[in-house]
């Protein structure tokens, strides 16, 4: 009886042991995320995002119904994501998911796929596996986070040039944590940065970057800056520059202007081409030679640290052009063809500007080259394809190029050219050896900034959308029209924006890696009769050897 107490005493302690470390941890939060790439674990500036929430935001996820196995893994890896953000929010974060096709004639379902596109969702075809064979459904990989009046789209689905399936859902399962930060972003930044696009040295007319300045105005505020006419220290207001595209030279004062700009911490992006060569020539002659341009400003960027050649790169791996190819019942016919001078640059480096994001379109690019410098890290973040060469100045245009097939040979030891380069460290000054402060005491001189960053690129219309004056179109940046293929170029700006000038710290969000680990089907074709076994035979023979034994210990024990 004294034993029966002591347990009854022993079991009731324990529950009243458990219930109080329940009633006191239920006040903190924690988890332990045993995972190696830690996926279940947000990053600081993804919780610092979700806690600045403070009303109701609603995320309807359009990720539900009969799915392939790879988009129940993106549909199961997105509700794990919106919860931990749901936590952090103090739970001012809900989510449903739903099927919005569900149950709608077909009108009503092109009414809602266009809703959808015109928010920036694009619709995409999956194949089922039937009993009786395969059948198409549509689905929109993607979500809208509701918050007030706003309506945010989340694309889900990262479709990658080239990528395999099971690399895709694991390129987009990488990016849900960027993507829902991103969004939370656009609904809770109070304090807006200022960034200045550069005019008055030729610069890109405002309908070609109008796409570009759209996409940055919804986290920056964005003002046209003559650099000519403006003193220094209004240039320092602002935290970035862009620079899209100069072709008329600058005066010594605006490259002292820029100098200063750098040397006081602002931060610049530079669109620089090296040769004057564009489509719209090949309209008045079916050839041409390129044209350097004289800039003037060959100079800072050698005390940054690089140079621009000039040249132009060919590439193998690029984009096409379309090429008159005859007549058809009295009207021209058009073919599309691979324009060597188009590269198209998938991204190979894991920093965060580029990792994940689809392959740029470059126009006439020009290489750079770096020059040793101990204070300055250089980071390539595109380089073209190892197909590649270049044409030194004045480089030939021809549109037969297109028409002829390349001889590959010229391109196998060309190499990679470096087209946009990162700087970051301790700049000089141009200008610290030659400027008098006591001519100039009104000027804010520093000779030199010991921590700053800048990012160079050799293609202005890298950040060119395509515009149909005749019918007033502006196309998305990024996106041939004549191709039609959206490429990377749009979100590849906003992430060097981001990288230079955002403090939340949310591109390093992008650096977040979840390793796919998919198994050998190779394997598992050549050993199918050995796992099986293991799994299935191997666990009914340990049964029955245990009976035995068991048996046979019992008789022993109790015979």
């Amino acid at each position: 009886m004294n034993k029966k107490k002591q347990s009854y005493l022993q079991l009731i302690i324990a529950i009243v042991i458990i219930i109080l470390l329940n009633a006191i941890l239920s006040n903190y939060f924690f988890r332990i995320d045993l995972t190696k790439e830690k996926r279940y674990t947000l990053a600081e500036p993804s919780k610092n995002l979700a806690a600045k929430v403070k009303e109701g935001i609603l995320v309807k996820v359009y990720l539900e119904g009969d799915f392939p196995a790879g988009f129940k893994r993106l549909q199961k890896a997105t509700k794990e994501m919106l919860d931990e953000f749901k936590i952090y929010s103090n739970n001012n974060i809900q989510y449903e998911f739903i099927d919005p096709l569900t149950n709608t004639t077909a009108k009503q379902s092109n009414e809602i796929l266009q809703e959808l596109s015109d928010l920036g969702l694009q619709a995409t075809n999956i194949q089922l596996k039937k009993e009786d064979g395969f059948s198409q459904k549509i689905i929109v990989p993607g979500a809208v986070l509701y918050y007030g009046d706003k309506k945010i789209p989340i694309n889900l689905l990262k479709s990658q040039f080239g990528q395999a399936p099971e690399a895709v859902i694991n390129t987009s399962i990488e990016q849900l944590e960027y993507e829902i930060a991103n969004a939370l972003r656009k609904v809770t930044q109070t304090k807006v940065k200022r960034l200045a696009f550069l005019k008055g040295n030729g610069e890109l007319e405002k309908w070609n970057i109008i796409d570009g300045k759209a996409e940055l105005k919804q986290y920056y505020e964005i003002d046209d800056v003559d650099l000519s006419v403006i003193p220094p220290s209004t240039l320092f207001e602002y935290t970035g520059v862009i620079v899209p595209k100069p072709t008329l030279p600058f005066s010594d004062f605006d490259k002292f202007k820029l100098d200063q700009y750098v040397m006081h911490g602002g931060k610049i992006i530079w669109l620089v081409e090296s040769q004057l060569a564009d489509m719209d020539s090949l309209r008045n002659s079916p050839q041409y030679y390129s044209i350097s341009y004289n800039l003037g400003i060959e100079d800072l960027f050698y005390k940054f640290g690089v140079r621009i050649n000039n040249n132009i790169v060919q590439d193998l791996m690029c984009n096409s052009i379309p090429v008159l190819s005859g007549m058809k019942n009295g009207t021209p016919e058009q073919k599309l063809l691979p324009w060597m001078y188009f590269p198209v640059v998938p991204p190979t480096s894991s920093h965060p500007i580029v990792r994940g994001v689809d392959p740029i379109w470059f126009q006439f690019a020009s290489s750079i080259d770096t020059i040793p410098s101990k204070k300055i890290k250089k980071t390539i973040l595109l380089a073209s394809s190892p197909y590649s060469r270049v044409v030194p100045a004045p480089a030939r245009v021809d549109i037969e190029l297109a028409r002829l097939e390349p001889d590959e040979s010229l391109f196998r030891t060309g190499g990679n050219k470096t087209m946009a380069i990162l700087l970051e460290g301790e700049f000089s000054s141009n200008f610290e050896f030659i400027f008098d402060k006591t001519k100039n005491p009104e000027l804010d001189f520093k000779p030199k900034v010991e921590n700053n960053k800048m990012i160079i690129i050799s293609d202005g219309d890298v950040i060119r959308n395509q515009y149909s004056q005749s019918k007033g179109q502006v196309f998305p940046l990024g996106y041939d029209r004549y191709a039609n293929q959206q490429f990377g170029n749009k979100r590849f700006l906003l992430n060097c924006v981001d990288y230079l000038c955002d403090d939340s710290g949310i591109i390093e969000v992008r650096s977040k890696e979840v390793t796919l680990r998919l198994l050998d089907k190779a394997k598992i074709k050549r050993e199918k009769l050995f796992w099986q076994f293991i799994n299935i035979g191997l666990p009914i023979i340990l049964i029955l050897i245990f009976a035995v034994a068991n048996n046979y210990y019992r008789k022993r024990k109790y015979a």
